[in-house]
């Protein structure tokens, strides 16, 4: 079931807007101060990076890492992922193939926008643009962790179309990074912002920076992931300039690997103290159904406020008090679900180890939630092609060959065939996943599919007609709304 979150007043809601990486909220985990001396603290506190060679172990390797002394109401945990076997946890698949962009800001990177922005700011008066500042404390980075989580979905479902990924120069830290660029969402959003301020468009709120700002950037920010769903299924090309550079982004409706639909699964309300155990299972079907899912926390401290940082959830796992593992298929209950799992968050902070300690520049590469942790869900449903033809060889026995839109080979948990009458046909499946079945040049048939990651937007599996001929043939969608 899907819930929308409700509609209130917009300024009390900038009261408590989020934070993308809840600065100002957790002071710097205890764990850290312990493991660091005084000298490297100081290393990183004013700015200059630790080498991750030189940068401590944490004593003792665990599956989860505490972001703070006192865990807080919504807490959120480094997680090493490798301490995990295959067989305690349900990953979507390639998620590993999935590359980790980095928000976190450099002094370098900083220094050549500020130059930017001088150049730009020349002979204004009004509507200077303003300076970014060096944030050299761990968990404040740039702001902009929609846009990222936002890319790193869009990223997954290009790979499993088969699409190769672009590159591109973060703006964050000036170095290449891969996938689509998260700047020309962002832009994108800031520019409908300004478009929709007159008529109070939520998808696209910006607060103003008097309420919060970004710590570096020292402006309002981005924080609705509808905002962001709306842009990856942008059907329509357009074009945004850069206020800084100068750079005109070019967005073309390609460049997306989301097919037109998106769908929220669920979202928190004001009204509520925190999300109802219940949504882990929607959530956890909701990953075996449509894939990625794009996921925004809760604020740690305040779960009641609206979200904060948002991630690309890729899967999850089961465990009980101890760090000890359980099959999730052993959960009977909402409150088992709610309670015993953890959902695998691929972060926007580099690809590094939970192992090592937080700095101003990179962070663990994964981290673990619970439901009570998660603000709302957004998922992106994509369709299947069928193709039905003669098997060579066998009378009256039809292969069925199932793939994404991209032609890609999807292989199907479930088929099922009615002819005309109603009446359901056999259908067998091979050891290498493929499947046949039996009938007769003209029946008209209804075929049923069911695959990971390719269901219709109303949950169920896709659904095809098509009459049988002695040559190869696709079959026609049924749609479902």
């Amino acid at each position: 079931m899907i819930e929308y979150r409700m509609k209130i007043s917009i300024l009390p809601v900038l009261l408590f807007l989020p934070v993308c990486a809840s600065a100002n909220i957790r002071p710097p985990a205890p764990i850290l101060r312990h493991n660091l001396s005084p000298e490297v603290l100081d290393r990183i506190f004013d700015g200059k990076v630790v080498p991750v060679e030189n940068t401590p172990v944490r004593e003792q390797r665990k599956i989860l890492y505490a972001e703070s002394e006192s865990p807080p109401a919504a807490p959120r945990f480094a997680l090493d992922l490798d301490t995990i076997p295959v067989e305690f946890r349900d990953t979507i698949a390639g998620f590993d193939r999935l590359p980790h962009k980095n928000q976190e800001e450099t002094p370098e990177q900083v220094a050549k926008i500020n130059d930017m922005i001088r150049r730009q700011n020349q002979g204004r008066r009004f509507g200077k643009i303003k300076e970014w500042t060096y944030d050299g404390r761990p968990n404040e980075p740039i702001w902009t962790c929609l846009a990222h989580a936002a890319a790193s979905a869009n990223d997954w479902w290009a790979q499993q179309l088969g699409r190769s990924l672009p590159q591109h120069e973060s703006r964050s830290h000036g170095g290449n990074e891969t996938g689509l660029d998260p700047t020309l969402l962002e832009l994108e959003y800031f520019r409908r912002s300004r478009i929709s301020s007159g008529n109070g468009d939520p998808d696209f709120v910006v607060p103003p920076k008097f309420i919060q700002k970004d710590p570096v950037r020292n402006t309002g920010f981005p924080y609705e992931p509808r905002g962001y769903a709306k842009l990856l299924t942008e059907k329509k090309s357009y074009t945004v300039k850069d206020p800084i550079s100068g750079k005109v982004f070019t967005y073309k409706p390609e460049m997306s690997a989301m097919e037109g639909e998106w769908k929220q699964l669920f979202t928190n309300s004001v009204f509520r103290g925190r999300t109802p155990l219940k949504y882990a299972k929607v959530l956890k079907e909701g990953l075996q159904r449509w894939g990625i899912a794009y996921v925004q926390l809760e604020h740690t401290e305040h779960p009641r406020w609206p979200g904060a940082h948002a991630v690309a959830v890729v899967g999850y796992f089961c465990m009980e008090q101890g760090e000890r593992l359980i099959h999730c298929s052993t959960n009977q209950t909402d409150k088992d679900w709610g309670e015993k799992t953890y959902f695998i968050a691929h972060d926007s902070f580099g690809k590094f180890p939970a192992s090592l300690p937080r700095t101003a520049n990179s962070a663990s590469a994964y981290r673990a939630v619970r439901i009570t942790s998660i603000d709302q869900a957004i998922v992106f449903p994509h369709g299947l092609k069928l193709d039905v033809s003669p098997r060579p060889g066998v009378a009256g026995a039809w292969g069925l060959r199932v793939t994404n839109t991209a032609g890609i080979d999807v292989i199907p948990s479930a088929v099922k065939a009615l002819g005309a009458d109603g009446i359901e046909l056999t259908v067998q499946s091979e050891a290498d996943g493929s499947f046949f079945m039996e009938g007769e040049k003209g029946d008209a048939l209804r075929i049923y599919i069911e695959a990971p990651y390719y269901h219709a937007r109303n949950g169920l599996g896709r659904g095809f007609v098509i009459e049988l001929d002695d040559a190869l043939r696709s079959a026609v969608p049924i749609r479902q709304d």
